[in-house]
C-alpha cells in the first residue's frame, strides 16, 4: 500500500488537532490608532515586558560575546534585557521556549512609505545580520511574499539555522502600515513542526488594524 495516504491523513489529523485547539483573542496597542490582534492558542501567553525565561536564553548568548569576557552575570542579562525591551510585546511558549517578538517602528519625519521592493530587500538585510552573528552557523533561508490582514504586502525571511551547535527555526515577518515598519520575529529552539505551525496558524488569523479608519 502506498505511504502517502498515510502520511496526508497525518497531516490532516495534525491541522484539524490544532484548529481544535482552545484559543483566546489578545491584543497590543502599537498607538491609540493601531493595533494588532491575535488569537492566542492553548499554551502560548502575551508578555508586554521580556518573560524572565527568555531574558536568560538570550543571556546565554550574550555572555559569548567578547564584550561580555568580564561582565558579571547580572550584567549581562541587563543587556539582554534591554536588547528585547525594543520590542512592544512577546506571544511566548513556555513548554518549547518559542517565542514571537513584536516590534513596531515608525517612520522618521520626511521618510516616505516603504516600497515592496525596499520591504523584501529589509528582509534579505535581516538574513545578512543573522549571517555575521559568531554564534550561528549553517544559516538556510528563503524569502517569500506572506500575507498579514489588513496589510498590504509582507514579506517572510523564513530561516533555519545552528545556534551553539543547537538547532534554531526562524520566521520573520516584516511590512508596513499607517507610517509604522513592523517586525514581527519568531524564533523557536531545534526542529518542533508542531510549534512553527501553531505559530503559522496564528498569525495567519491575526490582524493590524487602524483604529482611526
Amino acid at each position: 500500500m502506498s505511504k502517502y495516504p498515510v502520511i496526508l491523513s497525518l497531516v490532516i489529523s495534525l491541522a484539524m488537532s490544532l484548529m481544535a485547539l482552545p484559543s483566546h483573542a489578545v491584543e497590543v496597542a502599537v498607538t491609540e490608532a493601531l493595533v494588532f490582534d491575535i488569537e492566542l492558542s492553548e499554551g502560548w501567553a502575551l508578555h508586554l515586558e521580556p518573560p524572565e525565561a527568555l531574558v536568560k536564553e538570550n543571556a546565554s548568548h550574550v555572555a559569548h560575546e567578547p564584550a561580555a569576557a568580564s561582565a558579571t552575570a547580572g550584567q549581562i542579562e541587563e543587556v539582554a534585557r534591554k536588547r528585547l525591551k525594543v520590542n512592544e510585546a512577546f506571544v511566548y511558549h513556555a513548554a518549547s521556549g518559542a517565542h514571537l517578538d513584536i516590534d513596531f517602528s515608525s517612520l522618521d519625519p520626511g521618510q516616505s512609505a516603504p516600497s515592496a521592493r525596499t520591504l523584501r530587500n529589509s528582509a534579505e538585510y535581516a538574513v545578512q545580520s543573522l549571517e555575521n552573528e559568531d554564534d550561528v552557523d549553517e544559516v538556510v533561508w528563503d524569502v517569500t511574499s506572506a500575507k498579514i490582514n489588513g496589510v498590504d504586502e509582507t514579506f517572510v525571511l523564513s530561516a533555519d539555522y545552528l545556534q551553539h551547535g543547537q538547532p534554531m527555526t526562524f520566521r520573520g515577518y516584516i511590512g508596513y502600515i499607517d507610517q509604522y515598519w513592523f517586525f514581527l520575529y519568531f524564533t523557536a529552539p531545534g526542529k518542533n513542526p508542531a510549534v512553527l505551525q501553531e505559530m503559522q496558524l496564528m498569525l495567519e488569523r491575526a490582524s493590524i488594524r487602524s483604529t482611526a479608519r
